[in-house]
């Protein structure tokens, strides 16, 4: 069970250890004799901090063959003038407790092993401890020395030791451990210098100690004194805020409000952006228009290219903010108590209390929001949270809904509309949860891993490693997933396009596309839906962006700016005819096609985010397939069902 920690002011700025000084010299990081400085520590230990600060903020995320979450590596300058690089691994509270190979200890335990291997002993590992902890952190650095690599022991946090009133004997516990030990305050400047020393010194000159115990330890190197003014201060402030957020009636009400509120705001933020660079794709598309005139080359440029290219730049904004909001959140520590709160319900559903804020985001947008599981350290939970995001109900599915409603239940009361629009959207929530319980006893059954935190002190968040990790989140999002939804783009280019090969000349090109001829193809699937080849169109059309099917219909049924006006349209559905003159579509067909798209994973942008997100292909595909077959099944009982009710 988390138990809260003692407050962290962070203003004051101590002295450090050692005034070495740092030698500016080129690094060429892929130098085989370059040292390997591998940066290990506990979650929270300010292992983040001292990373910028050692390499000025010029990380970029490492190739490493087998690592399923981000690693860091930068190069490193040090004083004696050796090529080194430096990795930040991730958090870990221990190398030994975990076997589960995808954990974060696993991973880190795996990249040790392995880069000591191929080093030939060209590696130092640098431990981050949190002075305010040390008894927790000599558990870790216990382990480390078991190791045969040379160790450093850098204690963060001494601002915060200086303020509670204590005072850390740095050379007993180098001493005691047969290894450097240096005190640092990681956001100050001069931390580098001595951090940097101690590498070079333990390169050349490894120690090892004999066993300790961790508490006996701790106690013989921390002494307590007097806490300043400030730090008692800090600590009441603390002792009434938690009592409010962490009560057990009040805490988790005021915690969904504050994500609801924040969440809402992030995405009210970013539409007039998104909206911006939307009209400013639209404006270079009719600029590639007015260039290559209207053959296909222009379409090709304008709705391939352009558009391809729109979709990730429309997208980028709600990364960025969402990045910004998280790392805020955790830096506060405000998330862990959020997280604290909703554990013990979301197990139910085989997932954690931090999951609550991926699923919360899905509602506006999966993408971001399947970025946003990276907060979670259980492999399967995080994994599971990744596989049911896309059947929350996001703001794309909502001009469909909207369409549909106005087509075909126009004549209901204001109140049953409401009714209908309000089950579409929680019916989300809860077929997401069942399918976690369900994939959790199924294709992912496994041990979960139980809720291992402290509660940080509530602290002000370090700008410059949120301003890095948003810059590293950007770029990521636009090389990686941005890449696979362009090429997607392009396909899907082709198959509304490109005529089918035999097609008549009669009707629109839509009509005589590949997409038409798929469709068609796909009837006797989708015929006991209620949907003929005009809905399996816009489904196809549907799979670039959601909402994209209501241009799709508006093109087929001769409606131009659909998606500006829907109302033409619904009239125009409502009123399709068959050849036989009997009505084309009902609402059996409206609310067929409601439960399709509840489920159905209609968005080539969430393929290609969960297959960044797990480094491979294999998830992705298990998701097409289990959500298009819930999407079929349900469609099928929805439809039979209206029709058993009488419904036309």
């Amino acid at each position: 069970m988390a138990e809260p920690t003692p407050p962290r002011p962070s203003l004051a700025e101590p002295a450090v250890r050692s005034s070495d000084s740092v030698r500016s010299s080129p690094v060429t990081p892929t130098d085989a004799t370059a040292l390997l400085v591998a940066l290990v520590g506990r979650p929270n230990a300010g292992k983040s901090s001292l990373f910028n600060r050692l390499t000025g903020g010029s990380a970029r995320v490492g190739n490493f063959p087998g690592i399923t979450v981000d690693v860091l590596e930068a190069p490193l300058a040090l004083p004696s003038g050796r090529a080194a690089r430096i990795v930040d691994l991730p958090g870990v509270y221990s190398l030994v407790a975990s076997v589960d190979p995808a954990t974060d200890e696993g991973i880190a335990q795996r990249f040790l092993d392995d880069s000591a291997a191929k080093a030939g002993g060209a590696v130092v590992v640098v431990q981050v401890l949190d002075a305010t902890q040390v008894a927790l952190g000599l558990r870790l650095t216990r382990e480390l020395l078991a190791r045969s690599e040379p160790l450093v022991v850098v204690a963060t946090q001494a601002d915060v030791l200086v303020a509670e009133g204590r005072v850390l004997d740095a050379h007993a516990l180098a001493s005691a451990l047969g290894v450097e030990v240096v005190l640092v305050n990681a956001r100050s400047p001069e931390a580098s210098s001595p951090v940097l020393a101690a590498i070079a010194r333990a390169a050349s000159a490894p120690a090892r100690a004999t066993s300790f115990d961790p508490d006996a330890l701790a106690r013989a190197v921390v002494r307590d004194a007097a806490p300043s003014p400030r730090e008692l201060h800090r600590r009441g402030f603390t002792a009434r805020v938690d009592a409010l957020l962490l009560h057990p009636l009040l805490g988790p009400v005021l915690f969904l409000a504050l994500m609801t509120a924040l969440f809402a705001g992030v995405f009210l933020v970013t539409e007039p952006v998104s909206a911006l660079l939307d009209r400013a794709k639209d404006a270079l598309a009719a600029a590639a228009t007015s260039l290559l005139g209207k053959g296909l080359l222009a379409s090709f440029v304008a709705d391939g290219i352009v558009d391809g290219a729109g979709t990730v730049l429309t997208f980028l904004p709600q990364i960025v903010i969402l990045t910004v909001t998280m790392e805020l959140l955790e830096a506060s520590g405000y998330l862990a108590r959020g997280a604290f709160l909703l554990d013990r319900v979301f197990r139910i559903a085989g997932l954690g209390g931090r999951a609550f804020v991926p699923l919360l985001t899905g509602h506006a947008c999966a993408i971001p929001a399947i970025q946003a599981t990276r907060i979670l350290r259980d492999p399967m939970e995080r994994l599971t949270t990744i596989l049911v995001i896309p059947l929350m109900s996001c703001a794309a599915r909502l001009p469909v809904y909207g369409l549909l409603i106005a087509a075909f239940f126009a004549g209901a009361s204001a109140l049953a509309r409401a009714a209908i629009f309000v089950t579409l959207y929680f019916s989300g929530i809860v077929l997401g949860l069942v399918a976690a319980v369900v994939l959790r006893r199924s294709v992912l059954r496994g041990r979960s891993l139980p809720l291992a935190m402290e509660l940080p002190a509530y602290r002000a968040p370090e700008l410059r490693v949120v301003f890095a990790s948003t810059l590293r989140g950007a770029g990521r999002f636009v090389r990686e997933v941005g890449t696979t939804i362009l090429v997607a783009a392009l396909a899907l280019w082709v198959l509304l396009t490109i005529p089918m090969p035999g097609a008549k000349a009669d009707g629109s090109p839509l009509e005589r596309s590949l997409a038409a001829g798929l469709g068609r193809a796909l009837e006797p699937v989708t015929e006991p839906l209620g949907f003929d080849w005009q809905i399996n169109v816009g489904l196809i059309a549907s799979f670039g962006a959601r909402e994209l099917m209501v241009g799709t219909l508006g093109v087929i049924h001769g409606i131009e700016d659909a998606d500006e006006d829907a109302a033409p349209l619904a009239a125009r559905l409502k009123d399709a005819r068959s050849a036989d003159g009997t009505r084309r579509y009902g609402v059996r067909t409206a609310l067929s096609l409601m439960a399709f798209f509840v489920l159905a994973c209609q968005c080539l942008s969430t393929v290609a985010a969960i297959r960044r997100e797990t480094r491979s292909w294999r998830w992705p595909l298990f998701t097409l397939g289990y959500t298009y077959a819930l999407a079929w099944v349900a469609a099928f009982v929805v439809y039979r069902g209206a029709g058993l009710l009488g419904l036309g």
